[in-house]
């Protein structure tokens, strides 16, 4: 009977043993399993942190940007409008902006009429070069003026009376709504429209139109200052 109980008390002890590290093993993934997440969970948040202050430092970045851009266009802009307001210092009749000298007349005549007029003033027909030149002569006139740009030398081939090419000044105005100029009309003169003027007969008097260069219009001489 000892030797039964002794055999006995063996296989309980054994099969313990044998429960115990199966035990020790669910507590302790019950224990490690928390841990992990809870790291995980930690270094989610750090990464939220980082990524919201990288956020912030670029928004902060873009309006500090745009502030500057800003800032540069008033500058610009500023700067333009006293320059055009500058523009009023009369020398013998002629009007002086930016080193140039500029006469508006009052009479009409065709453009060839036009051009020898300024001509003998020591001057010639205005040579449109950049968006302020144009700004500033749109705010002198009320209505269409002769300018220095034509195409009497070869058809659709533009430039000024100081041989420079739109190519070369880099800006031109043309009229672009509804009929676009230039458009070379030929009903009223055969020989077609092959100077340019600043505005019209119908007061677009920021673009630039073709017309027959018989036609009587006011005129803009332009030289040095």
């Amino acid at each position: 009977m000892d030797s039964i109980y002794e055999n006995s008390s063996f296989i309980l002890s054994t099969i313990a043993s044998d429960e115990k590290p199966s035990q020790c093993n669910e507590r302790e993934r019950e224990v490690t399993s928390p841990k992990w997440i809870k790291v995980l969970l930690i270094v989610l948040g750090f990464s939220l942190v980082f990524a919201l202050g990288g956020l912030c430092s670029l928004n902060n970045q873009h309006i500090m940007i745009s502030k500057q851009l800003s800032a540069q266009e008033i500058n610009g802009t500023s700067e333009e409008t006293v320059s055009l307001m500058s523009c009023n210092h009369s020398v013998d009749g002629w009007i002086a902006c930016r080193g140039k000298l500029y006469l508006f007349s009052s009479d009409k005549l065709n453009w060839s009429s036009s051009r020898d007029v300024c001509v003998s003033k020591g001057a010639d027909l205005v040579t449109i070069t950049n968006q302020t030149e144009q700004d500033f002569l749109v705010s002198k006139i009320k209505e269409t003026h002769w300018t220095g740009l034509n195409d009497l030398e070869t058809e659709g081939h533009w430039v000024w009376v100081n041989n420079q090419t739109l190519t070369e000044t880099g800006v031109q105005f043309w009229f672009s709504e509804g009929q676009r100029e230039p458009d070379n009309w030929k009903n009223q003169d055969p020989s077609g429209e092959n100077c340019a003027s600043l505005g019209d007969e119908n007061g677009n008097f920021q673009s630039w139109f073709d017309a027959s260069c018989k036609k009587q219009k006011k005129f803009i001489c332009e030289k040095k200052y």
